[in-house]
């Protein structure tokens, strides 16, 4: 039986049902999946004679396990990494056969993901499930935060912070809660274009982590007096900065190393046709399709960005929400804030290339794109460290560097 607890939502969380065997992308399929230590026990204990033989064939004890309540134990996977109890219809057998409850604490939570903050358990969806990328990316008025008392079940617990503790008393993490409201704000204010959000948040982080250094103890006060309408920035983008975006995102690719280290068949075909829309298959330098890109660039942002920002809001809202932003990566709130726009990029990069290639779009197929992506990215093993260490030794943690990512925009007073 869960306990009552005091929780902290997204709006959207209680319209989500896994709809099994009927999804696209199956989190069942391609991914590890770990058994918590109550479960793998409770499973040696099942009266059922058929279930009872398939778990003493595939589940094992793991033994590297990080918590007994997450990985204690480990399922075979079949070819294709296919969970072992997964049916030809991409059904859940111990879900039909033995109910719920036997269902590990990553079976039950995903794709739901618990943070506790100050005593709050935050609540919110990982985007790399389907159907929890098309329920809250495709909501146009946007991403809202409820508080209520609710019965907390089975549950992972990925990050928990007390900010007021000692160990955070010269840290930024004690201003958490502070950075984080005034960063959703930020990128929630649709009187600015998306882009112009972005830049505004680097501008907040740049002045923010001087602040930190200069006069820590002034930090809330100078969140709260931040004007983002004060910031000023007009910039144009020219060939050669077009040229020095491509060839940053080629390095992005290599990182990732798709056919190799990528399961998602989708994400594969995504590369696919970004590779066949941007040419990389021909062997010539990437200056010698500038102007293509330039071109593919400005008609995919005036067909598809600026007609579907929202979709892009929502996603690094909710980015925010899961992934304790800007502590995502570590306590340098600049990194955190870096790597963000760098996903966000990578995605526009991606669907660009898949535009020159196709030809069409659709919001969609826009929110299915940034599922499959979510999916891949967020769980590689060494995509995001690669690419902070890349960014570092090359110094490209800087405003510069934003301006350069971001599409063409102008900020002025």
């Amino acid at each position: 039986m869960g306990k009552n607890i005091k929780m902290r939502y997204t709006g959207y969380l209680k319209e989500f049902k896994c709809i099994g065997g009927k999804c696209a992308d199956s989190c069942c399929i391609g991914w590890d999946i770990d058994i918590d230590k109550i479960t793998f026990r409770q499973y040696y204990k099942v009266q059922d004679k058929e279930m009872k033989r398939m778990f003493q064939k595939n589940v094992h004890n793991n033994d590297y396990y990080l918590s007994p309540d997450v990985d204690y134990g480990k399922v075979k996977l079949k070819s294709g990494k296919r969970c072992a109890f997964l049916d030809e219809e991409n059904y859940c057998i111990i879900y039909s056969k033995l109910g719920e409850e036997y269902l590990s604490n990553i079976c039950t939570s995903f794709p739901r993901i618990t943070n506790k903050v100050d005593g709050y358990y935050e609540m919110s969806l990982d985007v790399a499930c389907p159907e929890a990328a098309r329920i809250l990316l495709l909501k146009e008025e946007g991403i809202e935060v409820k508080e209520s008392y609710e019965t907390l079940g089975k549950h992972i617990l990925s990050s928990d912070i007390e900010t007021t503790s000692k160990e955070y008393d010269n840290s930024p993490v004690k201003y958490f809660k502070e950075i984080r409201d005034l960063s959703i704000k930020i990128i929630k204010n649709r009187k600015f274009d998306l882009s112009q959000r972005l830049y505004i948040l680097g501008d907040f982080f740049k002045k923010l982590e001087k602040e930190l250094k200069d006069n820590y103890n002034n930090a809330p006060r100078f969140i709260k007096e931040y004007d983002m309408n004060s910031v000023s920035y007009s910039s144009e983008k020219n060939q050669l900065s077009f040229i020095k975006q491509m060839d940053f995102f080629k390095k992005m690719m290599g990182f990732l190393n798709v056919s190799k280290e990528v399961d998602s068949l989708s994400f594969k075909e995504h590369t696919k046709q970004i590779i066949t829309g941007f040419k990389f298959d021909d062997g010539e330098d990437i200056s010698k399709h500038s102007e293509l890109y330039i071109k593919a660039f400005e008609d995919y942002n005036e067909k598809f960005m600026n007609n579907n920002d929202y979709i892009f809001e929502n996603y690094l809202v909710n980015f925010m929400y899961n992934y304790m932003f800007p502590f995502t990566e570590s306590e340098s709130i600049f990194d955190g804030y870096i790597l963000l726009l760098v996903r966000y990029s990578f995605i526009r990069f991606y669907l660009v290339g898949k535009y020159l290639c196709n030809k069409q779009d659709s919001k969609e197929d826009i929110a299915q794109f940034i599922q499959s992506f979510s999916k891949t990215v967020e769980h590689h093993r060494t995509y995001l460290v690669d690419s902070l260490a890349y960014i570092k030794e090359n110094k490209f943690d800087n405003l510069e560097f934003a301006k350069m990512l971001l599409p063409k925009l102008k900020i002025e007073d």
